[in-house]
């Protein structure tokens, strides 16, 4: 039966190992006292925002890390542990994360995140969380580039308005000059 046991553990860090190769960036929370309900509340919240949840164990956390060489995060697998693995864009994950830890500050505490090849802190955890979300900045990058181009656009709009007006100013003292040439 021993045999059994490590062959599961062995099976465990394997996949703990492929799905932090496929997704590098992850964040590590401490999961005591969660009970199984808020468990699968945080799971499903962080299901909607294309994130996985893995609950490891200690010891199994720690090999697949190494496994990765990802020893200098061991610092953080102490206890019951949760570690989130977010999609393509991880800042709705922190987000929600962050949100969750607030609300359950005594059951679900964020030790901090390994994004783009960084550990960070639980403040630096907590300074990703309060980003703007992708689109957002996008939408903000857009207005920046937006802006002086409006304005250019508005004032040669100006500018052709006043050179119309000018020439129809002068068409009408023209004609008056030509009736007094005349007569």
């Amino acid at each position: 039966m021993a045999k059994v046991g490590r062959l599961i553990k062995a099976l465990m860090v394997q996949e703990l190992t492929t799905e932090l190769g496929r997704r590098p960036n992850f964040f590590v929370a401490g999961v005591g006292r969660l009970s199984a309900v808020e468990a699968d509340t945080l799971r499903k919240r962080l299901r909607g925002v294309q994130a996985r949840v893995l609950m490891v164990k200690r010891t199994l956390g720690r090999q697949g890390l190494l496994a990765l060489k990802l020893d200098h995060l061991e610092s953080l697998l102490h206890g019951s542990v949760a570690l989130v693995i977010p999609g393509e864009d991880f800042i709705p994950a922190a987000k929600l994360l962050a949100d969750f830890a607030k609300a359950d500050e005594d059951r679900l505490v964020v030790r901090g995140a390994f994004v783009d090849g960084q550990l960070l802190d639980k403040g630096r955890f907590t300074e990703l969380a309060n980003l703007p979300s992708r689109p957002q900045l996008l939408a903000e990058l857009i207005g920046t580039l937006e802006s002086p181009m409006t304005d250019v656009v508005l004032t040669i709009e100006r500018l052709i308005g006043e050179l119309a007006w000018i020439i129809e100013e002068v068409a009408k003292v023209k004609p008056e000059h030509q009736e007094g040439a005349n007569g």
